[in-house]
C-alpha cells in the first residue's frame, strides 16, 4: 500500500447504534473514537472525551460532532484527501471498493433491501458526508467482495436457477475485517500462514471464514447476516421450517419474525440475561454457562464443515470483541477441534497473546484485533493513487 507523506484520510464505519471513525495521515492513525448509543444514549467518545449527546441524536449529527472535534485538532473537510466507507451489502452490483458518483450511489441505494437492517447507516453516513463535503472524494468499501472468490458449489442454494439469478445466494460478511486479518498474517507470518486458514470473527455479530491461499472459500454467513453462528441477538442457522411454522401456526408477521431472528434471539435468548459475552461469562448461572457451551460448540460445528471446504487446516485466527476479548470462548471452541490439530497454551490464551498455540500444536492460532479501518484505508489509497480500479455497478 502507498501513501503520499501528510494524505489525511477519514474513515467512517456506521453501524445500526454506532458511528465510528479513523483520521489517518498516511498511514498512521491520529485519531480515533465513535458516537456510541445513537437511537438510545448517545455518547461521544474519543480518547479521554466522554460527552452525552442529545437523545434525538442520528447518524447525521454524529458526523457533525466528529467535524467539529477534527476541526478543533486542525483538520478541516478541505484538508482532506478523501472519505472512506463501509457498506455491509453490494449484493452481485460491485466486484470492488468503488468511488462515489451519482450513478454509483443510486445503485448502492437500491441495494438497501438485500440489509435493511445494516446498509441503510453507511449510506445514512455517505449522504452526511456529502452534505458536509461535497467535492470530498468518498471511496465505498463492501464487507461482501472479500467473498467475491467463493466458488459456485460454495454461493448456491439448491432452489430454482430464476430464484438464483434474481439474487438469492450465499454472499458473506465480515469481509473488511478478513481482509485485515489475512493481509496482518501474511506480512507477520509469510503466505503460508494464510494457506488453509480458519478465522473466527467472534463479536456481537458472528462468522466464521475459510481462507485458502488468501482468498475466501467459504464462509457461514449467507445471504444475509443472519444465518450461520449464534450471535448477540441473532439466531444463527435455523431450520427454514421453524419459520414457516412460526408463520401458519404462532401468526408471525414478516416484521415479528424479524425482530424475532435479529433482536431477541442468539446469546439473548440462550442466557435469558444479556446478549454480552462479557457479562454472560460473569453470570454463575446454569443459562449463562449453557450459553457459552452453545457458542462454544456451534462455532466448532460450523468450523468442521469449513475445513472440509480447505481440505485440511494449517492455522487458525480469532478476532473481533469475543475472539480477542475471551480466553475461555477461545479455550472452549479450541477444545472442539483437537481432532484438527489445535492445541491452546493455557498462559498464553489467558494473557491474550498473539500466538496462542500450545508447543505441540499441529495448527498455528493467533489472536489478531480487528481492524475494518486500516483495510479501507487501503482500498483509499489505491484508488487515489490510480492503482485500484473503481468497480462500476452492474446494472
Amino acid at each position: 500500500m502507498s501513501a503520499a507523506r501528510g494524505q489525511r484520510v477519514l474513515v467512517l464505519n456506521a453501524g445500526s447504534s454506532s458511528l465510528k471513525f479513523a483520521l489517518f495521515e498516511g498511514l498512521e492513525r491520529v485519531l480515533h473514537g465513535q458516537v456510541e448509543g445513537i437511537g438510545a444514549q448517545p455518547q461521544f467518545v474519543c480518547g479521554e472525551i466522554r460527552e452525552k449527546l442529545p437523545a434525538g441524536t442520528r447518524h447525521n449529527a454524529a458526523l457533525e460532532r466528529i467535524l467539529a472535534l477534527m476541526r478543533e485538532r486542525g483538520t478541516g473537510t478541505g484538508n482532506l484527501a478523501a472519505c472512506g466507507h463501509r457498506v455491509v451489502h453490494a449484493g452481485t452490483a460491485f466486484l470492488a471498493p468503488t468511488l462515489i458518483d451519482a450513478q454509483r450511489l443510486a445503485a448502492i441505494n437500491a441495494l438497501r433491501a438485500l440489509a435493511p437492517l445494516h446498509n441503510g447507516f453507511g449510506l445514512d453516513a455517505i449522504e452526511a458526508m456529502r452534505t458536509a463535503a461535497p467535492e470530498l472524494p468518498q471511496v465505498v468499501c463492501f464487507d461482501t467482495t472479500f467473498h467475491a472468490t467463493i466458488p459456485e458449489v460454495a454461493a448456491r442454494f439448491a432452489i430454482p436457477t430464476s430464484l438464483h439469478a434474481a439474487g438469492y445466494r450465499r454472499f458473506g460478511f465480515h469481509g473488511l475485517n478478513y481482509e485485515h486479518v489475512t493481509a496482518t498474517l501474511a506480512e507477520r507470518y509469510g503466505p503460508s500462514a494464510t494457506a488453509r486458514l480458519l478465522i473466527f470473527h467472534l463479536g456481537n455479530g458472528s462468522s466464521i471464514c475459510a481462507v485458502r491461499n488468501g482468498r475466501s472459500v467459504a464462509t457461514t454467513m449467507g445471504y444475509s447476516t443472519l444465518d450461520g453462528l449464534d450471535m448477540g441477538t441473532r439466531c444463527g442457522a435455523i431450520d427454514p421450517g421453524v419459520l414457516i411454522a412460526l408463520q401458519r401456526r404462532d401468526g408471525f408477521t414478516l416484521d415479528s419474525l424479524e425482530n424475532l431472528l435479529y433482536r431477541q434471539s442468539g446469546l439473548l435468548a440462550l442466557s435469558g440475561r444479556s446478549s454480552d459475552m462479557r457479562e454472560i461469562e460473569g453470570l454463575d448461572e446454569e443459562s449463562c454457562r449453557f450459553a457459552l457451551e452453545h457458542f462454544c460448540y456451534w462455532a466448532a460445528r460450523h468450523a468442521g464443515s469449513l475445513a472440509v471446504a480447505l481440505g485440511g487446516v494449517d492455522s487458525v485466527a480469532f478476532t473481533g470483541g469475543i475472539g480477542c476479548g475471551s480466553a475461555r470462548v477461545r479455550a472452549g471452541i479450541g477444545a472442539h477441534l483437537g481432532w484438527l490439530g489445535v492445541e491452546l497454551a493455557p498462559e498464553r490464551n489467558a494473557h491474550h497473546d498473539a500466538a496462542i498455540a500450545a508447543a505441540g500444536s499441529r495448527c498455528a492460532v493467533w489472536v489478531v484485533a480487528a481492524d475494518e479501518e486500516r483495510a479501507i484505508l487501503r482500498h483509499v489509497h489505491a484508488l487515489l493513487a490510480g492503482s485500484g480500479q473503481a468497480s462500476r455497478p452492474r446494472l
